[in-house]
């Protein structure tokens, strides 16, 4: 179940990256083209356009790297801490709330569909999976961006 959800976000990556990788090539194409040929010495399209197709190749690269690292990554199934690879349950104990987070390297952000109910993709750079890493289960976390939580279940 875990490899099928990780291979869904590597195929939204892959997804990302072709889409990103084309428009890194046509800013390129752009930025050494004639129609941004400087027409005086305050005229910075060139420049500005080559500023631009660096960052898509470095936002490519950053991709890339992510896609790899997934591709690689071991997922245990019933880990006692909450460990890359992890989808870890979060319960309020005010309400009947549950938020449901997959631990992983890159492509924080990614919701995904499990059993019914969103799964986020976290990474240990943002708050909540920062929070969340080497949690066990009844561990509370406090101050997180949706309030006072406890681990419920690690799988």
């Amino acid at each position: 179940m875990k490899t099928k959800l990780r291979d869904q976000v590597i195929q939204q990556l892959e997804a990302d990256l072709a889409g990103l990788t084309k428009a890194a090539a046509e800013t390129h194409s752009v930025s050494t083209g004639d129609e941004n040929k400087q027409e005086g010495k305050y005229d910075t399209r060139s420049i500005e356009a080559s500023y631009l197709a660096d960052a898509q190749a470095a936002q490519a690269k950053t991709l890339e790297e992510g896609i790899l690292k997934l591709r690689n990554l071991s997922l245990t199934d019933d880990p006692d801490t909450a460990i890359l690879g992890s989808i870890v349950i979060l319960s309020s104990p005010s309400d009947n709330d549950d938020h449901q987070y997959f631990l992983l390297p890159a492509g924080g952000g990614t919701t995904l569909e499990y059993e019914t109910i969103p799964l986020t993709v976290v990474t240990p750079e943002s708050p909540i999976g920062r929070e969340i890493i080497g949690k066990e289960i009844t561990d509370q976390l406090k101050d997180t961006p949706i309030g006072t939580v406890y681990v419920s279940e690690i799988y």
